[in-house]
């Protein structure tokens, strides 16, 4: 019995921990597509109670929490989410291994899930432009600051050693697979497998990360704030923020983003810059994962194969697509200053070949030592193949866990403070805003958010403090 013991501990825990990311959230993310915020609100606060002291899946919980919070306008219950967030994975910006050894053993043993949920290098970057943003709507400039600084850390980490981490996380599977009897590189090789991976996910399955985890609106969020500050040296870092946004954006694309350089570069040399509006758009959802099922080979006779569940990602369409600023003069189209698609794809592509050895290293494991179970039980053989078969079913899960109410991209139009104080927004699905009222300030946001087009979509408009 003792011997019996450990499995179902870590099954019990698994299910418990795993049981559907996604199926949990399924009441806010259907209240966050319709544009319910408040209702989204109230469907994320139970779960976020019952998270609050939980390691495994806490992050992820309080990722999803600090959106669904601060659209429904609750700034301080979104402050706390995204810092106990933050508070969770910040040991990982400083030390040099982000794994632990007997998490990961009990996640061969049993799978992903039970895995503690550390947030996306892409997650790491946008938990604190969010916070920036909480304190910037609340006139917090010096604070908002310090996030984007924290931001930037994170996306110059993940630069720097996030392909090394990956690769080092995959040999150590790789090896816990050897100890448990399987060799994950033999079912690497196979062609029925490499074909089966190559169809559900394209040539990228098997590349080495790259490592290019850079977003955007981050960067850009930084300029915005630097210019409101208006000093000499603000002025020169931000031409340089508005520099690397446009760089990538791509030529072509960074024409807006270049008449920011342009702006600032004049400001360095004595020539104040009129009052900006910043229009930042969010719409629509990034993707989601679901599950993929797959027979993997084992290479025992009589047990050739066994199911293992993989993540595929999943895209969401029926977004607003752009809209057009109107203030007296001719309408702003806007521009797509981050696509979010492309970032969580990016990300994805690069832990592929990790997953995909863990997972297979999970599911095998288990399959071995059901096999050799059976074989040692003799005439009792078939009880450890039912139980193994059942345990093998329950505890064969992909990881489906990622941030739900991140949007699809986010766009944005830029221009001088009308001299109306005004201004009116028409969404591309024909939903028109009406006589925003601009504050007088250096620089103004008017910061909107809609996921779903028709849906009634979310406005606010704020100055950008000057302390920051």
């Amino acid at each position: 019995m003792r011997s019996f013991g450990r499995p179902v501990l870590l099954a019990v825990t698994a299910l418990s921990a795993a049981c559907g990311y996604d199926r949990k959230m399924e009441g806010v993310t259907s209240a966050w597509d319709a544009g319910e915020w408040s209702l989204a609100a109230a469907e994320m606060q139970p779960l976020l109670q019952e998270h609050d002291d939980a390691p495994i899946n806490g992050v992820i919980f309080h990722l999803d929490g600090g959106t669904v919070l601060r659209a429904s306008g609750d700034l301080p219950g979104s402050v706390r989410s995204l810092d106990w967030a933050y508070q969770a994975v910040r040991p990982y910006l400083d030390e040099a291994a982000e794994t632990k050894v007997t998490e990961e053993a009990a996640a061969v043993v049993t799978n992903q899930t039970v895995r503690t949920y550390r947030g996306t290098a892409y997650d790491r970057i946008l938990m604190n432009t969010y916070q920036a943003l909480n304190y910037l709507q609340m006139g917090q400039g010096e604070r908002a600051r310090v996030e984007l600084n924290r931001a930037l850390n994170w996306q110059r980490d993940a630069v720097e050693r996030n392909a090394d981490r990956i690769a080092k996380e995959q040999a150590a599977f790789e090896e816990a697979g050897k100890s448990k009897g399987y060799d994950a590189s033999a079912t690497l090789k196979d062609e029925t497998f490499r074909n089966a991976m190559a169809q559900a996910y394209g040539p990228v399955w098997d590349r080495r990360a790259a490592a290019d985890y850079e977003v955007s609106l981050t960067t850009y969020l930084r300029g915005i704030t630097l210019l409101a500050r208006g000093d000499a040296s603000a002025m020169d870092q931000a031409r340089q923020a508005f520099k690397q946004v446009a760089g990538m954006l791509g030529q072509g694309l960074d024409e807006p983003v270049l008449a920011d350089v342009a702006m600032a570069d004049a400001a360095t040399r004595g020539q104040a810059p009129p009052k900006m509006v910043y229009v930042l758009m969010e719409t629509g959802r990034a993707p989601s994962r679901k599950e993929l099922r797959i027979d993997i080979p084992l290479f025992i006779q009589e047990v050739p194969y066994v199911g293992a569940a993989f993540p595929l990602l999943q895209m969401h369409d029926g977004q607003v697509t752009s809209f057009s600023v109107e203030s007296g003069t001719q309408p702003l189209n806007s521009f797509t200053l981050c696509d979010m698609d492309t970032v969580v794809k990016r990300s994805f592509d690069d832990q592929l070949p990790l997953v995909i050895v863990a997972t297979l290293v999970s599911s095998a494991s288990k399959a071995v030592a059901t096999y050799f179970a059976q074989r040692a039980a003799g005439d009792y053989g078939w009880a450890a193949a039912l139980g193994g078969a059942i345990y093998q079913v329950s505890m064969n899960s992909a990881d489906l866990r990622c941030w739900l109410t991140l949007p699809k991209a986010w766009l944005a139009a830029r221009l001088s403070r009308p001299e109306s104080g005004t201004l009116s927004v028409v969404l591309g699905d024909g939903q028109r805003i009406e006589g925003l009222t601009l504050p007088d300030a250096p620089v103004s946001i008017v910061y909107l958010k809609s996921v779903r087009s028709g849906t009634r979509p979310l406005h606010v408009v704020f100055p950008v403090p000057t302390d920051g």
